[in-house]
């Protein structure tokens, strides 16, 4: 905790190389996250990991004052509950809430049954969406998911399969997000993952070899499984439309 904290005042006290901002200053940053995917892991970790969580929470703002601050958290099933969650979160330095969803890792499909699994991966979100936009709106702070991702059809790694429930499952969002805006809810934004660019993936192996290129996916699970590239014209079309009527 103590090399933690020390990493956190090295960091918010270091200058921008590029345009010679102090980070507390430079409006490049939105916002300082704790940690990425911060868990307690067990119940009885969870009034030691909230109190670390504050604490952590108040020096950043101590140090910071113009940047926005979130957890960086999963929600109900990173923080083992929904109480925990909004402990956390109705904690004054905590700016706006994060959620992460992630149906292939959390079984709400089996293996590769991306199609036989999909409704069920659209209610389970439509739920997960719902109980902590409920949360945030009662605390009057936005919620932001900023993490999600849905395989290629098939579960296939190859740029030549469809994506057609990949952008079921953005424009599922997207449309909550659309719509909890014009009703007033707390549900802000939304980030997918991932942007692969024009990389293209290693057909003949599907796990991060060491001179491989990074393309999103983390090296310790399948390279592609959830990257958007540039030739998923159908999945950008979608970006587009639903950027344009948020603004």
């Amino acid at each position: 905790m103590a090399a933690f904290e020390k990493h956190i005042r090295f960091i918010i006290g270091r200058t921008n190389s590029v345009n010679g901002e102090r980070y507390v200053n430079d409006p490049s940053i939105m916002a300082w996250q704790i940690a990425n995917e911060p868990r307690p892991f067990t119940e009885e970790n969870i009034p030691a990991f909230v109190a670390w969580m504050k604490r952590t929470a108040a020096l950043i703002k101590s140090l910071d004052k113009n940047h926005l601050l979130s957890s960086g958290g999963e929600g109900e099933i990173g923080f083992n509950n929904l109480k925990t969650f909004e402990v956390i979160h109705s904690d004054p330095n905590y700016d706006y809430a994060t959620i992460h969803i992630w149906p292939k890792n959390w079984g709400w499909f089996k293996g590769t049954e991306v199609s036989e699994g999909f409704d069920n991966a659209v209610r389970n979100t439509k739920e997960y969406l719902a109980k902590h936009s409920s949360i945030m709106h009662g605390l009057q702070k936005p919620l932001v998911l900023e993490e999600f991702g849905y395989p290629r059809d098939g579960h296939s790694y190859s740029l030549d399969s469809l994506t057609s429930l990949r952008d079921n499952y953005y424009e599922f969002i997207f449309r909550q997000i659309v719509d909890d805006a014009k009703n007033g809810g707390a549900l802000a934004g939304c980030n997918f993952w991932t942007f692969g660019g024009s990389d293209l993936p290693q057909l003949n192996h599907t796990e991060w070899h060491i001179g491989d290129p990074l393309r999103g996916d983390p090296p310790q699970e399948e390279q592609g499984l959830n990257g958007v590239f540039t030739t998923d014209k159908s999945t950008w079309r979608l970006v587009k439309k639903y950027n344009e009527e948020l603004r």
